[in-house]
């Protein structure tokens, strides 16, 4: 690779990882006429079309990619990945399996294999994560892999106390493993989002409305019917396009926010949330065009399901006064189990007891706020009373939201064209199930001892 090309590459690299992905695709196609059997220009290429939503361009890519290294983990892991996503689930269970047969002491295959179906990992497979625990010196996140699926045994077992103490060395090692990155998270929103929702100053200098853009953001705890309904509107005949969980509008504010309170001797008590709205707004539009989900004010109706957004209302509205958010949520206790017991490594706040339960304690507050002052944009869906009536809560939501219903909109899971990238890509090929009340009654010992400093904590 010549040095103008090297430059070039880690230019597309850099605009990669700032998200901004049509500027790298840009890059690396240029780069990709005049160097069309580089492997690292395939593979990047592979990310960036996953990363917009042109799974059949990454897939290309990555295959492309794979008949020059056949062998290469990465590259097998993300095709694996891309073809979860669309729904295509033996044939990424055919390549974590072909991943263990090249080398059964890595771990990432075995995870990949879960998320697919718990029950297709075999007796052999844990035998083999018992081996690589044993034998292995892993790195710290995977240290957390082999243990969270080493609960997901003493789950199945039936053995909940073993099940929690996998459950601690997972989470202490995932959050270790991006230490810095986690910490600064969890300050965010700790110190500053939690202390300064209801005191955002927006500089409305030069104000513009989106009138013509509708966006519905689906807000909440993780794990509470999220992608469920995300994946109900999507089969609307609008036919509606989602971002998933993007977190476009956390990435605008960082942008404006991020340089006053990441320094030294950050001064917490004098600090002031100040938005400038014209920044705001540009940088929210440009972060959507990036991910192709709007263009101008063409796609007038969108789906963010960024969950975070529950504390960053009042700053959507100023971008968007016609958006809609729909807010999902279930039983306290049975959010808080299925939070812990879930592989959430992008979400600093999921890793310990106190952590979630500071974060919960804080989002009830936050949505209480919300609610009161904007009780026309927000719509709440509680996933207990939302499977025992889906028919009739279907219809409310569509309504609320000014879609049209029909008989079909219950039939996602039948879909081949839905997507989604979270740890729900495998749920929603299937039909709405009735909720299991007594799920986490095993383990609701675990919490006696916060009783008495979080209300909420009713058994």
């Amino acid at each position: 690779m010549s040095s103008n090309v090297q430059i070039e590459f880690l230019t597309g690299q850099k605009f990669i990882k700032q998200k901004e992905f049509r500027k790298a695709l840009n890059i690396f196609l240029d780069l990709h006429k005049n160097n069309s059997q580089d492997t690292r220009i395939l593979f990047n290429l592979g990310i960036i079309y996953f990363e917009i939503n042109d799974f059949d361009k990454s897939i290309f890519y990555y295959e492309k990619f794979l008949k020059k290294e056949a062998t290469s983990v990465s590259a097998l892991v993300n095709l694996a990945i891309v073809k979860q996503s669309i729904g295509e689930i033996n044939s990424a269970k055919e390549i974590y399996l072909k991943l263990i047969k090249l080398d059964k002491y890595k771990i990432k295959p075995y995870y990949g294999i879960f998320t697919l179906n718990p029950n297709y990992l075999s007796d052999e497979h844990y035998q083999n994560i018992y081996e690589i625990k044993e034998k292995q010196i892993p790195t710290l996140y995977d240290l957390g892999l082999i243990n969270f699926l080493l609960s997901k045994k003493e789950k199945k077992n039936k053995n909940y106390q073993s099940e929690i103490e996998y459950l601690k060395i997972f989470h202490s090692s995932v959050f270790n493993s991006k230490y810095e990155y986690n910490m600064s998270f969890r300050f965010y929103y700790k110190q500053i989002i939690n202390k300064h929702y209801d005191q955002i100053e927006i500089n409305q200098n030069d104000k513009k409305n989106n009138d013509e853009l509708k966006p519905i953001f689906i807000v909440g705890l993780p794990r509470s019917g999220s992608t469920l309904i995300e994946s109900i509107l999507r089969s609307s005949k609008e036919n509606l396009k989602s971002s998933g969980e993007c977190n476009v509008i956390n990435g605008s504010v960082l942008e404006q926010i991020g340089p006053k309170i990441y320094i030294k001797n950050f001064d917490i008590d004098n600090f002031k949330f100040e938005i400038d709205q014209k920044k705001l707004v540009e940088s929210t539009l440009k972060r959507y065009q990036q991910l192709n989900f709007i263009d101008g004010n063409k796609n007038q109706i969108f789906i963010d399901k960024s969950l975070e957004n529950i504390f960053n209302i009042e700053i959507i509205l100023n971008i968007f006064p016609k958006a809609k958010f729909l807010h999902t949520f279930r039983n306290p206790i049975d959010s808080f189990f299925s939070i812990y017991q879930s592989m959430l490594p992008q979400l600093a706040w999921t890793h310990s007891f106190e952590d979630i339960l500071d974060y919960m304690d804080n989002y009830y507050k936050v949505i209480a706020y919300f609610k009161k002052k904007y009780p026309d944009a927000i719509m709440d869906i509680k996933l207990e009373n939302f499977t025992e009536s889906a028919e009739k809560s279907t219809k409310e939501i569509y309504k609320f939201c000014n879609l049209t219903w029909s008989k079909d909109s219950l039939n996602f899971y039948k879909r081949t064209d839905l997507i989604s990238k979270t740890l729900s890509s495998a749920q929603i090929r299937n039909e709405v199930l009735k909720y299991d009340n007594k799920k986490y009654e095993p383990y609701i010992y675990s919490l006696d001892n916060f009783r008495k400093n979080y209300k909420w904590i009713n058994y």
